[in-house]
């Protein structure tokens, strides 16, 4: 999700339905489009690096499945939080 919103943002330049500027009740990263573009390419990398690391240890079994597990909550609770900062 978040590497599609890059994708839109910064590559097809399609900014005219995102509210820009900062103003209104929108999370700190609205003030740019590439402030926006930026912070959605680093979760959407963060978000591969977690899957594939999943897929690593579903194949391997070197990790408890807990502690990834957790990684991926902690990620989702970051994201949620920075979003109403």
């Amino acid at each position: 999700m978040a590497i599609s919103e890059y994708y839109t943002v910064a590559i097809k330049k399609e900014t005219e339905l995102y509210p820009f500027g900062g103003e209104g009740p929108v999370p700190y990263f609205y003030k740019s489009a590439e402030l926006y573009a930026q912070v959605n390419l680093i979760y959407g990398i963060v978000f591969t690096i977690i899957i594939l690391f999943g897929l690593w240890n579903w194949k391997t079994k070197k990790v408890n499945e807990l502690i990834i597990v957790g990684i991926v909550a902690l990620v989702l609770i970051l994201w949620f939080v920075q979003g109403n900062i």
